[in-house]
C-alpha cells in the first residue's frame, strides 16, 4: 500500500513538474511573440511615418513636373514663331523645358529590416504584404525615369547654358530659378526640339507613376493602421 502511494505521489509530481515546465515554455513563448509583435508594429509605424513623408516628397515632385511639361508644350508649340514672345519668356521656358527634374529618394530601410529579420511573417493580412513586397519593387521605375531625364538634360545642356543667362537669384515657390533671359537665334537646333518632346514624355509617364504611388501610399496607410489597431 505504501509502495503504491509513493508512486501515485511520484507521477503526480513528475505531471506537476512538466505541466510547470510547459506553462513555463508557453508563457516564454508568449512573451517572445508579443515581444516580435511589438517590434513588428514599430516598424510598421516607422513605415506609416516615411509614407507621409515619401507623399509630401511626390506632391512636390508631381507640381514640379506638371511645371516642366507646361513649359515643354510651350517651347513645342510656339518653336515657329519665337520672336513673338519676350527673351525673358523664353527663357523661363528653355529653363523647365531643358533642366527640370526632380530626385526621389526611396526609403527601404525599415521594410528591409521587417523582412530581413522575418517580422513580415507575423503581419496577418496578406494583401499589406503584398503592396509593401510591390511598392519597393517598382519604385525603381520613378528613380529611371529620373535617370532618363537627367541623360536629356545633359543632350541639352550645352545649348541652354550657351544661349541664356540668369538675370538674379530668383526662384519660384518650390525653389526652381525662374529669372532667366534667351540670347540665342529664335529658330532652335531640330536636335534640341527632339531632345525636349523625348523628355516631355518621360516627365508625362512620371506624373502618371507619381499618381500611382500617391494612391498606393493611402492603400497601404489604410492597412497598416488595420494591422496595427488588430494586436494593439
Amino acid at each position: 500500500m505504501k509502495t503504491k502511494t509513493l508512486i501515485i505521489r511520484y507521477t503526480l509530481e513528475f505531471f506537476v513538474i512538466i505541466l510547470g515546465v510547459s506553462i513555463s515554455f508557453y508563457i516564454e513563448k508568449q512573451n517572445a511573440l508579443k515581444y516580435k509583435e511589438t517590434i513588428k508594429n514599430q516598424s510598421l509605424k516607422r513605415i506609416l511615418n516615411n509614407s507621409k513623408t515619401d507623399n509630401s516628397d511626390f506632391e512636390f515632385n508631381l507640381e514640379a513636373h506638371q511645371g516642366f511639361v507646361k513649359s515643354s508644350y510651350w517651347i513645342l508649340q510656339n518653336q515657329n514663331n519665337l520672336s513673338d514672345f519676350s527673351r525673358d519668356s523664353i527663357g523661363y521656358h528653355l529653363g523647365f523645358a531643358i533642366e527640370g527634374n526632380t530626385f526621389f529618394v526611396d526609403n527601404t530601410e525599415e521594410y528591409r529590416g521587417l523582412k530581413n529579420s522575418g517580422l513580415i511573417e507575423l503581419i496577418e493580412n496578406d494583401s499589406l504584404v503584398s503592396v509593401l513586397q510591390n511598392k519597393h519593387a517598382q519604385r525603381v521605375v520613378i528613380t529611371k525615369m529620373e535617370e532618363f531625364i537627367t541623360g536629356h538634360i545633359k543632350n541639352n545642356a550645352d545649348f541652354l547654358y550657351t544661349n541664356t543667362k540668369y538675370l538674379s537669384q530668383k526662384k519660384n515657390n518650390l525653389g526652381y530659378a525662374i529669372d532667366r533671359t534667351y540670347t540665342g537665334d529664335f529658330k532652335m537646333p531640330q536636335f534640341v526640339i527632339q531632345n525636349i518632346e523625348q523628355k516631355l514624355r518621360f516627365h508625362q509617364f512620371y506624373i502618371d507613376q507619381t499618381i500611382f504611388e500617391l494612391k498606393r501610399n493611402a492603400y497601404i496607410e489604410k492597412l497598416i493602421k488595420k494591422e496595427i489597431a488588430a494586436k494593439e
